[in-house]
């Protein structure tokens, strides 16, 4: 494939990409700049990490369209004000499972579909939807993972307290080795404050 060819074709991916990402926006709104917050920090992570250019492909690849899934979940459940219920949670957790029926048959994203799949998966075996531990889980699923939850806990949103960065930082650290791959969260610590002010766009 020439040059011309393989740039016309990731032009083509990466719309793809944005069109799927704009389908989740449309059916529940924020998630898009989400997404792409979650790239940002998770691509500067994996850099750090010293991953492969390819690699590094598809965990942003990932990283983007992690919560794809949601686009099959009742959107009163994806915004509805305070706790859940346990049926609502289960409903809800259902959304790492359904990004891989979303996202099937698309060959050049079958491994960030399988990263997708485990983003929510835990350290110590405690995560969704396989409770998967250790190294059993994907790289790229592991430092999603963590870049998801920074940003959640760094955001404004009507359904959770907001935390300064250094605060989110110092929770991540309390959770590596149980819900985090410990190696990802010194990484990811040694990243934060050089890409905070990319993240905080959008």
């Amino acid at each position: 494939m020439g040059v011309n060819e393989a740039d016309a074709l990731r032009i083509q991916q990466n719309e793809l990409i944005r069109a799927l990402q704009r389908t989740l926006e449309l059916h529940c709104p924020g998630e898009a700049d989400h997404a792409e917050r979650v790239a940002v920090y998770s691509v500067a992570t994996a850099h750090e990490l010293g991953v492969s250019e390819a690699d590094l492909l598809d965990i942003r690849r990932a990283a983007a369209l992690h919560d794809i899934g949601k686009v099959a979940v009742d959107r009163d459940l994806l915004v509805k004000p305070g706790g859940l219920s346990d049926e609502e949670f289960a409903a809800l957790r259902l959304h790492a499972e359904l990004s891989i029926r979303v996202l099937e048959g698309i060959e050049w994203l079958a491994e960030a579909a399988l990263m997708v799949r485990h983003h929510h998966e835990h350290w110590d075996g405690g995560g969704y939807p396989d409770g998967l531990q250790g190294d059993e889980i994907p790289l790229g699923s592991r430092i999603i993972g963590v870049a998801e939850a920074f940003d959640v806990m760094t955001m404004a949103s009507p359904f959770r307290e907001l935390r300064m960065p250094e605060e989110a930082l110092a929770e991540l650290q309390r959770c590596a080795g149980t819900q985090f791959d410990p190696g990802v969260v010194s990484a990811f610590g040694r990243i934060q404050a050089l890409v905070q002010p990319i993240g905080m766009k959008g």
